[in-house]
């Protein structure tokens, strides 16, 4: 088992995004998911070390959207969080994979080449990839067969190393500014909007959508 597989778990456009609710109206939120998701699809298209990029969504149109870029898609049946995804799905993969990168839907910076970066240099059971406040998991990669019980929202960062140690194992912490920077509040469209990467789909969208 060599295969390094990165795993994507995406919840419908229309949940997501709750937190910029301040600042866009429900059709604005769901387009920028959903351009997000575009933009991270296309990065990891283009990054050469996986060998198996795995969406797990309960989405027909993610579905439609991971197909054509060529990827495995896993249905989810029922819906139970982010975390539950993850977890389930770590679990089914790691039996055929010798390490497995999670990583969040909402990067619109990320780079082919940190993809590649994190999942190769891991050497360390646990890797985690923090977001740009230190509180947030944006990326995580487990070689096989370590695994913790992944539990995201406020603060995980610093619960899932606490769990790592908990667990016996060795942990690892890669800062990448493209998994760093995620959308998730109006302060992180400013910082998005002040300073923008043009050639990504999400940048088209807020232009578009002002």
């Amino acid at each position: 088992k060599i295969v390094k597989t990165v795993l994507l778990p995406v919840k419908n456009f229309e949940s997501a995004k709750q937190r910029l609710i301040p600042a866009l109206d429900a059709a604005r939120r769901a387009g920028l998911a959903r351009a997000m998701l575009q933009d991270v699809l296309h990065t990891l298209a283009q990054s050469r070390f996986p060998q198996r990029i795995v969406v797990f969504t309960a989405s027909p149109e993610v579905v439609q959207m991971a197909k054509a870029e060529g990827f495995d898609v896993v249905v989810e049946e029922l819906v139970d969080g982010h975390s539950a995804a993850v977890n389930r799905m770590v679990d089914e993969l790691l039996t055929s994979s010798s390490r497995i990168m999670s990583i969040a839907s909402d990067l619109p910076r990320l780079q082919p080449s940190e993809v590649d970066f994190a999942l190769s240099v891991a050497a360390e059971p646990v890797t985690l990839i923090p977001s740009r406040d230190w509180t947030g998991t944006n990326g995580v990669v487990f070689i096989s067969p370590a695994r913790i019980t992944m539990e995201y929202g406020e603060g995980s960062f610093r619960r899932h190393l606490s769990k790592t140690a908990a667990a016996g194992l060795r942990s690892d912490v890669i800062n990448l500014p493209g998994f760093a920077f995620d959308i998730d509040t109006p302060e992180d469209l400013k910082a998005f909007i002040e300073d923008p990467r043009k050639d990504s789909e999400t940048w088209r969208y807020l232009q578009d959508n002002r």
